[in-house]
């Protein structure tokens, strides 16, 4: 008998699945005064048979404004950043991604893959983040960085330059916006002024402050960076795969198959870094971060490569 309920439970579920964008598009065709037939391509065409739909909401620090992505009604693969009081109002627009995308911009092949492993299928604002304070809203948008500021509602350009700009945090206090780009970590002061590398030896087969595959694809950690909490030091990874073989291997897609390298199983060496007050203007210095200088800043998790199974 068990069966048999949870049976007809996930028969009306899927009734109910169905009925909704049935009874959507029967309200549309009541507007036009003619009924149309339900096609796979109208169920994948614009607007978006559910209705506008609230993505990655999040509530400012205070309590006092939710945020979230909505795709606009005549593409629903291209989302804009809204926002609305917690005590009642309407909702409004803060950001319209379609017209911060730079004219002719394409996705880098790598942004294409971090946005594939993220599972992000949509253009424009497709992430934000508050700062701690809630007084930003760090907006990127295809590979430039915009930051809202809650206190005059202005919306500000922080980068314009063609490289991507990944991993992009406001820090702790809300002095800086730190960012990797081209597998160095860069810093630009909230306040104005020019950015700064951290870190100028960074390449592709040895980055600094970004995740290697294994921990985006396996242990679901996208940042290879951490602030101090009173913003003085930055813990950060080096990730070194020249050890790792490269082979070839064939990649067959709807326009026909093609041959890329892709690298094997071989040993990747990470090794935590901590950069001290090098954002300051006072004397700083790259160094590995011991074990009996982590105390609260840091702390160590050892994985056995051997393990085939949790």
């Amino acid at each position: 008998m068990p069966r048999i309920r949870h049976a007809s439970f996930s028969l009306r579920f899927a009734v109910l699945a169905l009925a909704a964008p049935t009874a959507a598009l029967m309200a549309q065709s009541g507007a036009t005064g003619a009924a149309q037939p339900l096609t796979p391509a109208r169920v994948y065409a614009d607007p978006d048979l559910s209705g506008p739909r609230a993505r990655a909401v999040k509530l400012a620090p205070d309590g006092t404004l939710v945020t979230w992505l909505r795709a606009k009604a005549d593409d629903q693969r291209m989302t804009d950043l809204w926002a609305a009081d917690t005590k009642g109002g309407e909702p409004r627009l803060l950001v319209d991604g379609r017209k911060l995308i730079p004219q002719g911009r394409a996705l880098s092949e790598a942004e294409i893959a971090r946005r594939e492993r993220q599972g992000i299928q949509s253009r424009g604002v497709v992430d934000y983040a508050w700062d701690e304070q809630g007084r930003f809203l760090l907006v990127p948008v295809e590979g430039d960085l915009w930051l809202w500021s809650r206190a005059d509602g202005n919306l500000r350009r922080l980068t314009a330059t063609t490289a991507d700009k990944i991993d992009a945090k406001v820090s702790p206090r809300g002095s800086y916006v730190s960012f990797v780009r081209d597998d160095n970590l860069y810093l630009q002061p909230v306040a104005g002024g020019p950015e700064r590398a951290l870190t100028g030896d960074g390449s592709e087969l040895q980055s600094w402050a970004t995740a290697e595959f294994i921990a985006q694809e396996e242990l679901d950690r996208d940042t290879g960076y951490w602030w101090s909490p009173d913003e003085r030091r930055i813990a950060l990874a080096h990730v070194d795969t020249r050890g790792v073989d490269v082979v070839p291997r064939p990649d067959i897609g709807a326009a026909g198959a093609t041959i890329v390298s892709q690298g094997a199983v071989s040993p990747i060496r990470t090794v935590l870094h901590w950069l001290d007050d090098s954002f300051s203007g006072r004397a700083s210095g790259r160094n590995r971060l011991p074990l009996d200088h982590c105390g609260r800043a840091a702390g160590f998790e050892c994985l056995a490569v051997d393990e085939m199974a949790l």
